[in-house]
C-alpha cells in the first residue's frame, strides 16, 4: 500500500501527478492506472481526481509475486515499517529461477511477511550471488525502493574479500567497465563497451598466499568485485569461475560486511554490519591475523559510523 499526505502545490494537480511528485516511478504509476484501488481522505477516487494540500492519499495494488512462501530461519538484523535487512548465508539464492523454484530467500521472506501479517512484496535493493554471504537490504514497498534511486540519498556498501596472492596496493581504485561474456550467460568480462563499474580496495592483511581486502562498491554490476579482482590478477579464493582455487574454501570468499544509508523516510543515517562468516574467519585465524583484523575492522566500523 502507498500512503502519503499531499504537500504544497503550485498548480492544479491530479492524484496521478501527486504520485509522481512523491517519487512513484512511471512503471508503478502505469500499474496504478490499470489496477490501483485509490482513495483520497478514505473516499474512493480515480487517478484523474484532483488533490489539494493536506489530502491523505492511499493506493492499494494487488501483490503478484509468482513464487510460494516457505518457512525459513531468517537472520534479521534490522527491520522497520519500510525496510528489512537480512544476513544471508552463502549457498542461498536470492529469488527463484527457472531451474530452482523453491528454497530461496524470496520464498522465506514472503512466508515471514505472511506470518507477521505484513502486506509487502520482495523488493531487493541489491542482490548477492548465491555463494556470497552477508547483508541484503529489502524495501517493503516499491516507492521505498524507488526512493533510493534518487541521487541525494546516501547509500554505501562495503564487502570483505579474500583474494589469491599478496595484494600489492594498500589502497586502489578500479574503474573497469563490465559486460556479459559472449561465451557464457553467467560469466562477466572487462570490456570497453561495458557498463561503468567502480570499486575501491583497501588491504587489511596479506601474506604470500592470500590477502584480506575491504571493498567499497560505488556501482553494482553483476559479479563486479569478482571480475575486478580477477582482472587485477588476484581472483577471490574459491571463485573457480574467475580463476580462484577451491583448495582453501569451497565458495568465493566474499561477504557483504556493511551497508550505510540515509533512511528514505526518517532521514537518519543507518549503519548495519554483519560478522565475518565462519569459513572466512577460519582463513583469518590460520594466517594469524585475528588480533590485527579485529583492531582494523573496529577502526573501520568507527570510521563508517562517524561518517
Amino acid at each position: 500500500m502507498i500512503e502519503f499526505t499531499v504537500g504544497s502545490l503550485t498548480k492544479r494537480t491530479s492524484l496521478l501527478g501527486a504520485l509522481r511528485h512523491n517519487g512513484i516511478s512511471a512503471t508503478m504509476r502505469r500499474k496504478i492506472k490499470h489496477n490501483g484501488i485509490c482513495k483520497i481522505n478514505d473516499i474512493p477516487a480515480t487517478w484523474r481526481d484532483f488533490v489539494v494540500k493536506g489530502d491523505k492519499v492511499t493506493v492499494d495494488l494487488p501483490i503478484t509475486q509468482f513464487f510460494d512462501p516457505e518457512p525459513m530461519d531468517l537472520d534479521i538484523v534490522y527491520e522497520d515499517d519500510y525496510l528489512l535487512l537480512i544476513n544471508k548465508p552463502h549457498g542461498l539464492l536470492m529469488h527463484p529461477t527457472s531451474g530452482h523454484a523453491e528454497g530461496t530467500l524470496a520464498n522465506g521472506v514472503l512466508y515471514y511477511y505472511q506470518q507477521t501479517k505484513q502486506r509487502c512484496a520482495f523488493h531487493p535493493m541489491h542482490r548477492l550471488d548465491r555463494n556470497t554471504s552477508g547483508i541484503v537490504m529489502l524495501a517493503k514497498q516499491p516507492q521505498i525502493q524507488y526512493a533510493f534511486s534518487r541521487k541525494h540519498l546516501f547509500y554505501n556498501r562495503f564487502y570483505l574479500a579474500i583474494t589469491s596472492g599478496y595484494f600489492p596496493s594498500s589502497q586502489a581504485t578500479v574503474h573497469f567497465p563490465i559486460s556479459r561474456s559472449p561465451e557464457s550467460i553467467v560469466k562477466r568480462i572487462i570490456s570497453k563497451d561495458g557498463k561503468p563499474a567502480w570499486s575501491d580496495f583497501k588491504r587489511i592483511a596479506a601474506n604470500t598466499e592470500y590477502s584480506l581486502i575491504l571493498v567499497t562498491l560505488h556501482t553494482g554490476r553483476t559479479h563486479q568485485i569478482r571480475v575486478h579482482c580477477s582482472n587485477l590478477g588476484y581472483p577471490l579464493l574459491g571463485d573457480d569461475l574467475y580463476g580462484g582455487s577451491k583448495e582453501r574454501i569451497s565458495r568465493q570468499a566474499l561477504h557483504a560486511y556493511c551497508v550505510q544509508f540515509t533512511h528514505p523516510v526518517t532521514g537518519k543515517i543507518i549503519n548495519i554490519m554483519s560478522p565475518v562468516p565462519a569459513d572466512m574467519q577460519k582463513l583469518i585465524q590460520e594466517a594469524g591475523w585475528d588480533d590485527m583484523v579485529k583492531t582494523t575492522l573496529g577502526g573501520i566500523k568507527n570510521a563508517i559510523s562517524n561518517n
